[in-house]
């Protein structure tokens, strides 16, 4: 059905649903300290709908009163050596385009400032972030971090670049959003803006189907982000793929760029989305058909899996999986997750090192990228089980 919702990046109501997810876990992130703490956590409905004009993806069922952010979330990647050296890299990209010595740096949504302090490592740079899940710990030199969420308020002082890591997405309006950045940006301000998210594209043209989750209201690709900025009166110089394309970002100006052009990247026709939109549904329950039989295979010889990953990926496959996912056992090597609790399912997450006494057949990594690194993981425990990127 078309036309009964508009698109929030671009503005059309040609809006097309595609995939009905109902009641799925609210957070991905916010791990129980109790199984039934977690069986009971909160859920909400996943109805996608796709954008026939800009090919942005969003949850028409969207509701922001079940979502509030706050300690407790957890999301941080760092403990990876693999995205460990994607963010330094990113991060140094950064320092390097924009000659961050002496300048000031504010993050949005900026977690516990793992990001913050790289780009902040140039001789004179400081950093300002925001974010309401900060425990509180000392960021370091130069690094002040404010437990709230970005407002309005003037920042009070000059700043030189804006970057915001996976958080649009979960902004139900986002052009209100970047309108609301810009007023905040004190008079006599022309930073770079930089934004990171994940990428709309993953998700339909390359398989990555179990990161559809109730926390992300909007799913870009760069001619819907591209849209969205322009909106609220940015000038888009770029948009570009990086981490194995599952990432999405963007480089504006607050300045108006005249007529130059901005480059997206290559981004399919909305044609080709909307029809990639419409196979998901089917792709999905197929391949949960799959993992089920597979499941039941190795429960019945006694064995189990390890579902390695417990963020939005591990958290949704194993609710998608329902009963059938009883055998997965939750790994992940964030120590902020061990002991706690799947929401939705309920089940415990286990330290690698857990894992040679479990019985564990079959490896399954929620994230390809970590495909290889996981693997020496694995081996180094001295588990022979066979290692799959889903």
């Amino acid at each position: 059905m078309s036309g009964d919702r508009v698109c929030l990046a671009c503005g059309s109501s040609e809006v097309e649903r595609f995939l009905h997810l109902p009641e799925v876990p609210v957070f991905c992130n916010v791990l129980l300290p109790t199984a039934e703490e977690a069986v009971v956590a909160p859920r909400g409905d996943l109805d996608l709908g796709i954008c026939r004009s800009c090919g942005h993806v969003f949850n028409l069922a969207y509701d922001p009163e079940l979502v509030r952010y706050a300690e407790g979330y957890e999301n941080s990647l760092h403990h990876s050596p693999r995205f460990q050296s994607y963010a330094e890299e990113l991060a140094a990209e950064l320092r390097d385009r924009h000659d961050l010595t002496d300048s000031h740096v504010v993050e949005i949504a900026c977690g516990q400032g793992d990001f913050l302090k790289l780009v902040c490592s140039e001789p004179g740079c400081t950093g300002t972030g925001f974010d309401p899940s900060f425990r509180g710990e000392n960021p370091g030199k130069g690094i002040t971090i404010e437990p709230e969420y970005f407002g309005a308020r003037p920042l009070g002082r000059t700043v030189d670049l804006i970057c915001c890591r996976h958080a649009l997405e979960h902004i139900d309006e986002p052009v209100e959003f970047m309108e609301m950045v810009k007023k905040a940006i004190p008079a006599g301000s022309s930073p770079a803006v930089f934004f990171e998210m994940p990428n709309s594209l993953y998700s339909l043209r390359d398989g990555g189907v179990w990161d559809f989750i109730y926390e992300h209201v909007s799913y870009f690709c760069g001619r819907s982000l591209s849209a969205c900025f322009s909106r609220a009166g940015y000038s888009v110089r770029r948009t570009w793929e990086t981490f194995a394309g599952q990432f999405l970002c963007i480089e504006a100006d607050l300045e108006d760029a005249g007529s130059i052009a901005p480059d997206l990247g290559p981004v399919p026709e909305t044609a080709e989305l909307v029809g990639l939109a419409a196979g998901l549904g089917e792709q999905m329950a197929g391949l949960l058909d799959q993992w089920r039989g597979r499941f039941a295979e190795i429960a019945a010889a006694g064995g189990k899996v390890a579902v390695w990953g417990v963020g939005s990926k591990g958290v949704t496959f194993l609710n998608l999986m329902g009963d059938a996912g009883a055998v997965g056992v939750p790994v992940d090597i964030n120590p902020q997750k061990h002991g706690l609790h799947v929401p939705g399912t309920g089940q415990r997450v286990v330290a690698p090192e857990n894992l040679p006494d479990l019985g564990i057949r079959l490896v399954l990594v929620m994230n390809p990228v970590y495909t290889a690194e996981i693997e020496g993981m694995v081996r180094a425990r001295g588990i022979d089980a066979e290692v799959v990127g889903v």
